[in-house]
Parts: C-alpha cells; sequence; structure tokens
C-alpha cells in the first residue's frame, strides 16, 4: 500500500499506468492539439461575427475536451490533466495565435479539470464530473485571458463571460464522457 495524496490520507493502491495508457494519451493529445490551432480561426471569426460572450459559450469548450475525455476512458488519478497539458503542448508546437501561452493555458486548466474527478475520489467518472470537469477548466481560461491578454470587462460583463464559458465547458465536458464511452 502507497500513500497517495489525492485521497485524503488513505492508504490505498495507486493505480499505475501501462504502455496502452500512455499511447491512448498520446493520441488524444496528437488529435486535439492538431484540432486546436484551426479552432483560433473559428474563434476569431465567431467573435467578429457575434461578440466575445456567444464566440465564447460556442468555441471554449472544445479547448476543454481532452481532460474529461482522458480521466473517461483511463479512470486514473492525474488522467485529466495529463490529457489537457499534452494536447496543450502539442497545439503549441503548431504555429497558431496563442504560441506558447497554450502550454500555460493547458496546464491550468488540466489542473482545475482534476479537481472534479479528485472530488469524487477517482472512483466516479459519470456524465456529471465530466460536465463539471470542463466547467473548472473555465475559470483559469477567463483569468488568463485577463492576465496575458488583457481581456478584462466590466464586472457585469465579466460575469456573464465567466458563465459562458463555464457552461461552454460543461457542454463540452459532458460531450466528452459521451465521447469517452463510445471509445471505451
Amino acid at each position: 500500500m502507497r500513500y497517495n495524496i489525492f485521497l485524503s490520507g488513505e492508504n490505498v493502491r495507486r493505480p499505475s499506468y501501462t504502455a496502452i495508457d500512455y499511447a491512448v494519451l498520446g493520441a488524444i493529445a496528437v488529435a486535439f492539439g492538431i484540432m486546436f490551432a484551426p479552432w483560433w480561426t473559428v474563434y476569431y471569426g465567431l467573435k467578429s461575427a457575434l461578440g466575445p460572450i456567444p464566440a465564447k459559450l460556442i468555441t471554449y469548450g472544445l479547448w476543454f475536451f481532452p481532460a474529461p475525455l482522458a480521466a473517461v476512458i483511463l479512470k486514473k488519478p492525474l488522467s485529466a490533466f495529463m490529457g489537457e497539458t499534452l494536447a496543450a503542448l502539442v497545439e503549441s508546437l503548431i504555429p497558431n495565435a496563442g504560441g506558447f501561452t497554450n502550454l500555460i493555458y493547458g496546464l491550468a486548466q488540466g489542473a482545475f479539470s482534476e479537481i472534479a474527478f479528485a472530488a469524487g475520489r477517482y472512483k466516479r467518472f459519470g456524465a456529471l464530473i465530466s460536465a463539471l470537469s470542463g466547467a473548472l477548466a473555465g475559470i483559469p481560461s477567463v483569468l488568463l485571458d485577463a492576465i496575458l491578454y488583457s481581456s478584462i470587462y466590466p464586472l457585469g460583463y465579466m460575469i456573464y463571460i465567466i458563465i459562458a464559458v463555464m457552461a461552454s465547458g460543461a457542454i463540452y465536458g459532458y460531450l466528452a464522457y459521451l465521447v469517452g464511452k463510445v471509445v471505451k
């Protein structure tokens, strides 16, 4: 038995990752990292046509998708964090609007997504936890947008942006759950 920091001091067996698990994480990272790069064009097109709130509601959740997908498929601690971070790493290697900051976003989004599965003590990987995982990833995204890109609006408008981003994350988190069930 080992001490697992994710389960409140209980002595539990920590699941080890297999070569297949790493291959799954790699496949998720490459697939989504490649999809993320052109997604910037979709986001900016929608932002120009509809404004920031609808654009964020429609697009932001895709950037949070790898975390719940990896967790639903692998069902192991840190799989959400690694899925999101590795996808962001691949995205940051492809020339696009975000550049290296994509990796910063991926680290933060992956960490916040992981919170949902940790709260379920890595025993619950259902639709609700997946949606929560996606929604939580929206929190650091809005904060990083404000810090790195000066995307700051009046308080009332910022609240709508936070709601839109978290709703987008919840929708895409739920979709990740459905895809994960089909893939598994």
